[in-house]
């Protein structure tokens, strides 16, 4: 045990508030006092149970590291006298704090040693059994520690002081390591999944969390929980405990959950209720049984869910539920309980028999425009600009253009919008700042931050050149060869042949895109003008000449001060503003993120009049 270390950290508090209106003996003097406040006398023969009484009213809020008052200060075994340093005893974690001498603690450890038994406070008295940590703040040297541990089978977690999680005990030093280290206060809850992250962490895992299913970030919570409590309970187990909250409704927060949990110490109460599978008819638990999407719910074990997928590929049928109709989409078949090699031959499957009803209906569609992947979805609405992720390959793109996707901007304004971010960034950022320096001499500053930046700017500029240029060579491609269809305003190309076309694949079948699925006549369609012109003088004249406005109501991201002058707008990003001081720096480290999660660059947009927000 390290020196300095002290090992109660995770002793319940005695409470010592508690009336007890009895005129008997007393154990305590009125005039004594812990922490600052009063004890109350207490009657000898009740010692015990007031002690019981209060361990069981304990909350969270009222643990510390702070001791049970001793009602005796002699071994509990040999009734020796402690020395007054108190150097010479150690207190159990047991619920009546049981206290040894060391000598008689190191005999009975060392008959559990002898006899290979798990170690407890006392055999035959008391039959806490300890864990891992409680071994470890024994006052024994490292080889007894050792030999102890290796006999320890209750897996009872260790509770850290600070966040009052319980986690995996391995050794001290890494658990004072964690303790040392641990912030409390840097620890927010995620609006979605409610798991707690560090400060710094949030804003990434948001933008993860809030575009995974609802039963994605439910089980996130519960493996959170389950990481957190004191015993290891299963995930039905946690499960259930969290709907009976719901329904008593309490506080059902990560602590309040965390420590109702280590109440019921290592034998949960409760029955959990089971489920019958409507194929088989036996009975599972809650997590052990699928439920469809289908207008019954429909229930199948996860075995019978996998067999019927098997029997309907084998025989040339589309996956659906094996009561009903309904058709597999690809959430359904992800939750699937097999390989992931089989999974993927059932996805593959099912994508090729959703492409033979849609060339035979000729109804919209969404596509993967990754090559490598055969992902389609049926849409209601083609003609809808939404964002999309593929749920085979996680490429996320817009449902019209195929492109990264942008929020507040229009498709035919992307390329503008990127042909503009890569001339400011390119050359018009450091003219901007030479103007502005020698209008105004507190612009200094901003000016020598850019000829400090010059090499990381270089970095990303030759990014977003080759962007810009595939993005130019893409427009003049589909101004020659593309028009747009007259439904959806989709790009199309025509491959040869008449000119009868249905929009999203070839007239006569083949070559699946996405599309509305709609017919027209290519000789009627309106031709592709491209976006694609000479925007530097023009920014130029803008920025310098343009009146500085004060954007009301929309703050920078990094400073948190109402935007004034040029606002940058990140068109990939739900909601990212930075102010023209900020914006360097910012969108550099933006930059270097994305690199490092190896995705495409994001676009800024240049605001220069204050407008109304976009979608």
């Amino acid at each position: 045990m390290a020196e300095g270390f002290t090992p109660q950290l995770t002793q319940t508090k005695f409470n010592p508030t508690i009336n007890d209106d009895s005129d008997e003996q007393q154990i305590t003097d009125t005039s004594n006092s812990v922490g600052g406040r009063k004890c109350i006398p207490i009657a000898d023969k009740e010692y015990i149970a007031h002690v019981n009484a209060c361990l069981n009213k304990s909350s969270r809020s009222s643990r510390s590291t702070q001791s049970v008052p001793r009602k005796h200060s002699t071994c509990f075994v040999c009734k020796s006298p402690f020395a007054s340093n108190g150097l010479l005893n150690h207190v159990m974690p047991c619920r009546f704090h049981h206290e040894y001498c060391i000598p008689c603690i190191q005999k009975s450890m060392e008959e559990h040693i002898k006899s290979k038994t798990n170690p407890v406070c006392f055999t035959g008295v008391c039959d806490y059994q300890l864990s891992k940590y409680d071994v470890a703040c024994l006052p024994f040297d490292e080889d007894m520690i050792t030999h102890l541990s290796a006999l320890v089978t209750i897996e009872r977690r260790a509770q850290c002081p600070k966040c009052l999680f319980y986690g995996e005990f391995q050794t001290m030093s890494r658990f004072q390591k964690h303790v040392a280290s641990c912030d409390p206060e840097d620890m927010v809850p995620c609006e979605s999944c409610r798991c707690l992250y560090r400060f710094h962490q949030l804003d990434e895992h948001y933008r993860y969390c809030r575009n995974i299913p609802v039963h994605q970030r439910q089980q996130a919570f519960i493996d959170f929980i389950i990481s957190k409590s004191k015993y290891p309970f299963t995930p039905v187990q946690v499960r259930y405990y969290i709907e009976l909250q719901k329904q008593k409704r309490r506080v059902i927060g990560p602590h309040e959950i965390v420590d109702g949990l280590a109440a019921f110490e290592d034998k949960f109460p409760y029955k959990v209720p089971t489920l019958d599978c409507g194929v088989c008819m036996e009975s599972y638990p809650y997590e052990d049984i699928f439920v469809f999407g289908c207008k019954d719910d429909h229930k199948l074990c996860y075995t019978c869910f996998e067999q019927s997928c098997t029997t309907k590929m084998n025989s040339g049928e589309v996956l659906t539920c094996a009561l009903c109709n309904y058709q597999l989409q690809d959430g359904d078949i992800n939750q699937l309980r097999v390989s992931r090699n089989q999974k993927r031959k059932f996805h593959e499957y099912q994508i090729q028999k959703t492409f033979a009803n849609f060339v035979n209906n000729a109804r919209g569609l969404i596509k993967c425009p990754n090559r490598d992947c055969k992902w389609v979805v049926e849409v209601r609405n083609p003609n809808e600009r939404f964002r999309v992720k593929c749920n085979a390959c996680s490429n996320e793109f817009c449902s019209i253009c195929n492109q990264q996707y942008h929020y507040r901007s229009s498709c035919r304004e992307l390329t503008q919008i990127t042909q503009k971010w890569f001339v400011w960034c390119n050359t018009e950022r450091g003219n901007y700042w030479k103007i502005r320096a020698q209008q105004d001499a507190s612009c200094r500053a901003q000016l020598d931050d850019y000829e400090k930046q010059q090499g990381a700017n270089a970095k990303r500029n030759e990014e977003l050149r080759r962007r810009y240029e595939e993005l130019k060579a893409d427009e003049e491609l589909k101004a020659k060869t593309c028009r747009l269809c007259p439904h959806c305003k989709r790009v199309v190309q025509h491959m040869g042949g008449c000119s009868s076309m249905i929009c999203g694949q070839n007239y006569h079948g083949g070559d699946q895109q996405s599309g509305c699925g709609k017919t027209f006549d290519w000789n009627q369609a309106l031709p592709y003008i491209p976006m694609v012109n000479t925007v530097q003088e023009q920014m130029k004249s803008a920025l310098t000449n343009q009146k500085r406005v004060v954007h009301t109501g929309i703050r920078c991201k990094n400073c948190h001060k109402e935007i004034e002058g040029i606002r940058f707008d990140c068109i990939h990003c739900h909601s990212l503003n930075y102010c023209e001081i900020c914006e360097q720096r910012c969108t550099l480290t933006h930059s270097e993120e994305l690199r490092r999660q190896n995705k495409q660059q994001h676009v800024f947009r240049l605001v220069t009049i204050p407008e109304a927000s976009h979608k």
